[in-house]
């Protein structure tokens, strides 16, 4: 069948009836609840740097599910469960205790624990294996909790994930703030009598209790990778807390069911899709974030050097204006005088003042407007103030101080110069006797906007 044959079945299987289209609803249901609950509960882990620490409980809790078959004596789901749940937080402990009372590190402590909860884990799936028939006749789909497998998730297993996530998001919203403070702040937490310890706690079991729940989606290898790359894509897109808690649950979500839905067109399996399409999340906005990402910081590197541009030109033209020269409307031939450079450079600079509202280049001349006028004067005035700070403040000597006011100019907002201004007592001149403009602080405050 061809690719979009596939997805019309995957689609019409979700109206339909049967065990195949229930098959796929459970695993679409499930998919969507693991995603969200990691995302939301994710977003809190990766901001208290306990990524690791999720991956190690991850690997962590396999001897607890081979322990709870066997005290069961078959894949009774409650059984698995609560054996995986005790299994994280005795390896939780371990990970604690050998940090607390040795002098190996947090990292070294991880990977300890890790390797020998997994080791441990894999023996008892082997020893299983070769327990005896009646053992191992119920052992079939234990491997499912190695790499996980949407397709074998019951309603028994919808009604755990579904309470699991009902408790974690309950408790987040509730211990909201707290949470937030402790994550941030820990010293400021326990100064206004919070418990630190508890909230670190808290986190504690229910990362453990999202890792056991989700196990069956994703498995015990591929379960960390959930809770930190939708947290992590979110981080990338938004500085609001509660604004990436919310996407970062969207965005796990929406990994659960593209996954499922690779998994049936593609046959790739769930799991690894879920962490595919995750990871394409998580490029996508490492490319384009309006702020953080590669791209978004190199157009927001050129608008800045345009800016830089325009404006060092708009000083050029008023040390013109200053010697007399008509400031609104400057010959190109003059302006490349003053800036030292061939005129076809500069008329192609002046070509880039259009849409500006500062200026434009019209008939070979740079024609000013009355908003690019004000800002010429306000970068000037700040020039020549930060020179007069330099040589105050910092005794540097009349002849060193231009570099140093060239680059900062460009960044002094209004209410930063009216505080110069009354730290230096209003001066008149600059340490080259020129005069330091003076500027209407509405007008100023137009310009600068710009």
């Amino acid at each position: 069948m061809s690719f979009a044959e596939l997805t019309g079945e995957f689609f019409s299987s979700l109206l339909g009836r049967g065990d195949a289209a229930q098959a796929t609803i459970h695993a679409i249901l499930g998919a969507c609840l693991a995603g969200l609950t990691c995302g939301a509960l994710g977003s809190f882990i990766i901001l208290r740097r306990m990524a690791l620490f999720a991956d190690m409980l991850g690997h962590a809790v396999l001897p607890g599910v081979a322990v709870g078959f066997i005290l069961a004596g078959s894949k009774s789901t409650p059984a698995l469960l609560l054996g995986s749940l005790a299994a994280g937080l005795l390896a939780a402990a371990l990970t604690r205790a050998i940090t607390s009372y040795s002098p190996i590190k947090d990292d070294a402590s991880l990977g300890i624990t890790l390797s020998l909860f997994y080791a441990i884990g894999i023996w008892l799936l082997s020893w299983i294996t070769h327990a005896g028939p009646e053992l191992s006749s119920e052992a079939s789909g234990l491997n499912h909790y190695l790499f996980g497998n949407p397709a074998v998730i019951h309603t028994v297993d919808l009604v755990f994930l579904a309470s699991a996530a009902v408790v974690i998001l309950a408790v987040l919203s509730l211990f909201f703030k707290e949470l937030t403070a402790s994550i941030f702040d820990p010293s400021f937490t326990s100064s206004i009598g919070l418990p630190q310890r508890f909230f670190d706690g808290l986190l504690l079991v229910l990362l453990t209790l999202v890792i056991v729940v989700s196990l069956k989606i994703l498995g015990v290898i591929l379960v960390a990778a959930l809770l930190v790359i939708p947290p992590a894509t979110a981080y990338l897109l938004t500085d609001k807390l509660q604004r990436m808690v919310l996407l970062s649950a969207a965005l796990g979500a929406l990994a659960g069911f593209g996954g499922v839905y690779l998994d049936f067109v593609l046959a790739i399996g769930v799991g690894p899709a879920i962490v595919c399409l995750s990871f394409l999340g998580l490029m996508a906005a490492f490319l384009g974030s309006p702020r953080h990402g590669i791209l978004g910081r190199y157009l927001l590197h050129k608008r800045l050097a345009l800016k830089t541009l325009r404006e060092n030109l708009l000083t050029s033209a008023w040390r013109i204006g200053e010697r007399g020269g008509e400031l609104a409307a400057i010959p190109i031939g003059e302006l490349a005088s003053e800036r030292d450079e061939e005129p076809s450079a500069t008329r192609i600079l002046a070509r880039r003042m259009n849409g500006s509202g500062w200026g434009r280049l019209e008939n070979d001349l740079l024609v000013l407007t009355s908003k690019g006028q004000e800002r010429a004067r306000a970068l000037m005035r700040g020039h020549r103030l930060w020179e007069i700070f330099l040589q105050r403040e910092a005794s540097l000597a009349p002849d060193h101080v231009h570099d140093g006011a060239e680059e900062i100019e460009h960044f002094l907002d209004a209410e930063t110069l009216r505080e110069l201004e009354d730290l230096l007592d209003n001066p008149e001149t600059d340490p080259h006797g020129k005069p330091v403009p003076s500027v209407d602080p509405e007008a100023e405050s137009e310009a600068g906007a710009e």
